[in-house]
């Protein structure tokens, strides 16, 4: 209870007193002359009216204090049950009672906004993750599946004429089918590189590409390079950078025959670039509607970021994809 309330109160008292004194005292005809020739008198019913007084603002403070105990556990109650997505009950307070309504509605309307938000999250991962199996359903189908299938039409030829064919031809059979073997295991890195990502975590997006670019040395014969000058970037564009690139690193091993892998990453006061260079095959570049899933997904992500994405490619000559990215926030 604030001190205001309580000025108030010990001033009602006291002026309820005297007022009740005066008036009982004029009801009796009492002589009020005493008072002025016997000292002690007065001195007893001025004390008489201090104790008077006090009791009653002890009792009123008291009885102001329990209505407040009682608007607060009514206003506790409304609370646990706005919370609880309950009806608010009345409090006798109609700014209180409109205060509380119009929080429950508000507080509804969130929680159902909430409710759409995170259903609409939990569909689309489930969209992405049915995309990403039939994709790799269809990889393998259509690399390692298909090359198995062929080594073991080989293998059994060659079983059922083991005795007819010569030495020479069965070793040339035998190279065809170590070969297809070769390629499918190169094949089902790929995959399992793809399945198995680097993950930021608690990693810079450099610290994160560099191991990224470590175990694809380690895994496949292509020779890796690494050029950045990057600062600080938001967390959120260095994922989208992070997975555009695992990206672009599966399609070369899927698709590009390269030797070579180069990455350029710059960065800056408003632009970030991401340029990935092979020295494969190239193709002949027609419509963005044209692109393999895996580049139309890196044209998707780029897109989030308001960036865009340039393809210079031609057969034989490669494939050069240069990104940039606009920084309007670095926090």
């Amino acid at each position: 209870m604030k001190k205001q309330a309580y000025v108030m109160i010990a001033l009602t008292s006291i002026l309820f007193v005297l007022f009740f004194s005066h008036s009982l005292l004029e009801i009796l005809d009492f002589d009020w002359s005493i008072f002025l020739h016997d000292v002690e008198k007065t001195e007893k019913f001025v004390f008489l009216l201090l104790v008077f007084s006090m009791s009653m603002t002890f009792l009123l403070a008291l009885f102001w204090r329990g209505i407040e105990e009682l608007s607060l556990r009514k206003m506790q109650a409304n609370l646990k049950r706005i919370l609880a997505g309950q009806e608010v009950v009345q409090v006798a307070d109609p700014d209180l009672d409109a205060s509380f309504k119009s929080l429950s509605g508000k507080l509804n309307l969130l929680t159902e906004a909430l409710q759409k938000a995170e259903n609409h999250s939990l569909a689309r991962e489930e969209k992405i993750i049915e995309k990403e199996r039939k994709r790799i359903a269809r990889d393998l189908h259509d690399t390692v599946s298909q090359e198995l299938f062929a080594a073991h039409m080989i293998l059994s030829g060659v079983s059922q004429q083991a005795l007819k064919l010569d030495r020479e031809k069965m070793q040339i059979q035998l190279q065809s089918v170590t070969a297809i073997l070769e390629t499918a295991q190169k094949d089902l890195r790929v995959l399992l590189l793809h399945l198995r990502p680097v993950e930021l975590e608690q990693k810079s997006l450099v610290e994160g590409i560099q191991i990224l670019l470590k175990e694809l040395e380690d895994k496949s014969d292509l020779r890796v390079s690494l050029k950045q000058n990057v600062t600080k970037l938001p967390k959120k564009i260095e994922e989208h950078i992070f997975r555009i690139l695992q990206e672009l690193i599966s399609n070369t091993l899927r698709h590009a025959q390269a030797s070579c892998l180069d990455v350029y990453l710059y960065q800056t006061d408003f632009e970030l670039q991401l340029k990935v260079v092979d020295n494969g095959i190239g193709f002949q570049l027609g419509s963005l509607d044209d692109l393999s899933y895996g580049l139309r997904n890196i044209k998707e992500r780029v897109e989030d970021m308001a960036g865009t994405v340039q393809l210079l490619t031609a057969p034989k000559q490669g494939l050069a994809v240069d990104i940039r990215i606009p920084l309007l926030d670095k926090e």
